[in-house]
């Protein structure tokens, strides 16, 4: 009987170390060592619906110095590894080789490094982190994408599901603008000028500003213009009159109107002498009084 139990106790014991061993030998395979990378956007697109996953898309030059250290330092960490590498889609493109991140560089307007995109399974903007970010940084930033809704595609969204709601609709089209999607910001701008003309809700008057910015950033100078004209006209107490002086003058000098340039920017510096832009406003006399001197 003695002989009995400690036979059944010696097994239940080797069992238990047989799955303890097991199981570590399991959590170890299933441990990624490093970040595994797709080079393809259409494959990445694919796999990304198919799993259900968000892509995260290393966008890079040969160039950017702070791109390798993305690489060596954030992308190489182990905990980042073993809790992002089998979450999300991982795509990997040079924007000045490769045919895949030359036009996502023109369709997300990328012109700082690196840059980060997290896309959907759609190939849909979620956001971006446009900075060199340590691996915690990284997993934090991302991870909130998910639940802030102020990330770019929790305001697409909310304007989809709410499309007159002025606050929404403003922060998108202001953080299309500061990622310099200038096309797709101006359409948003618009949109709110159009559902609250009388700007009731205090974004009309900055939409009309924004706007004026939007086209001329496209080089649409004649519409900028006519967006400023609207501006000084429908609202002329408003704070972004002021910006649409320097604004305008800017236009002008850029069509080679100087003396417009100089009289618009004269006169906002009689008007608005304590405003932030007096110093950029006299550095750009200074230049144009330099170039008609060169003429």
């Amino acid at each position: 009987m003695f002989r009995g139990k400690s036979l059944t106790i010696v097994l239940l014991a080797a069992f238990v170390v047989f799955a303890i061993a097991f199981g570590a030998a399991l959590t170890n395979v299933a441990q990624p060592s490093k970040i595994l990378w797709e080079h393809d956007y259409e494959k990445a697109i694919e796999r990304a619906q198919r799993e259900n996953k968000l892509i995260i898309a290393d966008m890079f030059t040969d160039w950017c110095e702070l791109c390798k250290e993305l690489d060596q330092q954030t992308f190489a960490e182990r905990h980042l590894i073993q809790k992002m590498a089998n979450a999300y889609v991982w795509l990997k493109l040079n924007t000045e080789t490769e045919d895949d991140g030359i036009r996502l560089q023109n369709e997300f307007a990328i012109f700082t490094y690196p840059t980060v995109l997290v896309l959907d399974g759609h190939g849909e903007e979620v956001d971006r982190i446009s900075r060199f970010v340590t691996a915690t940084e990284f997993r934090d930033k991302v991870e909130s994408f998910i639940d802030n809704p102020d990330s770019l595609a929790n305001l697409r969204k909310t304007v989809r599901a709410q499309p007159n709601l002025i606050s929404a609709r403003y922060a998108l089209a202001e953080k299309l603008l500061d990622r310099n999607s200038y096309a797709k910001a101006a359409q948003e701008f618009e949109k709110v000028i159009e559902v609250d003309p009388e700007n009731r809700e205090g974004k009309t008057d900055l939409s009309q500003y924004n706007l004026a910015l939007s086209l001329a950033s496209q080089e649409k100078f004649v519409e900028a213009i006519t967006q400023l004209d609207k501006l000084e006209s429908h609202f002329p107490t408003s704070t972004a009159v002021a910006d649409s002086k320097v604004l305008r003058g800017q236009i002008y000098r850029c069509c080679n109107k100087l003396d417009e340039a100089q009289a618009v920017l004269r006169e906002y510096m009689q008007k608005y002498p304590t405003q932030g832009h007096i110093q950029e406003v006299e550095n750009l006399l200074a230049a144009m009084e330099a170039e008609i001197k060169g003429k």
